[in-house]
């Protein structure tokens, strides 16, 4: 899990070529515009943030997410994926799966614009949620292939 300035993208060299052309365009083209290529998939969303005690953490085996705030807040959290449990099935077809945790060892925090969270295969996920007060929030989430 990397969480970083959007500006600082720019130091971070990946094995992964797809993952350098992700960081190339976030840095270099208009995150608000949908994108579908060979390397990455790019998804605008809006939507109403969900209590966090009603998320799920969710995790991915072929995709590397980005995660990106254009306007608004969500709060999240990230935890290595063996720290599961109440696991979904692996779903193939739309690369996810979902559980719970009750480790303490975990990331939290507020993602918001300027910022980035890239979650890597190990890191599963909650996103999307409020902690206080419902949030309206306007993301884009790229979707690099492995």
């Amino acid at each position: 899990m990397i969480f970083d300035r959007i500006e600082n993208l720019a130091m971070y060299t990946f094995s992964n070529d797809h993952l350098n052309e992700a960081i190339k365009h976030i840095l270099s083209k208009p995150l608000t515009e949908s994108y579908t290529g060979n390397s990455f998939q790019k998804n605008i969303n809006q939507f109403s943030t969900t209590h966090v005690n009603e998320k799920k953490f969710e995790a991915h085996k072929k995709f590397i997410d980005i995660h990106i705030v254009i306007e608004g807040k969500e709060y999240i959290e990230c935890v290595n994926i063996g720290s599961l449990i109440n696991m979904t099935e692996y779903d193939e077809e739309h690369d996810i799966l979902f559980g719970d945790t009750n480790s303490t060892s975990k990331f939290s925090g507020s993602l918001e614009e300027g910022y980035a969270l890239i979650c890597f295969p190990q890191d599963a996920h909650l996103v999307g949620a409020h902690i206080d007060s419902v949030q309206e929030i306007k993301k884009v989430v790229f979707k690099v292939s492995i």
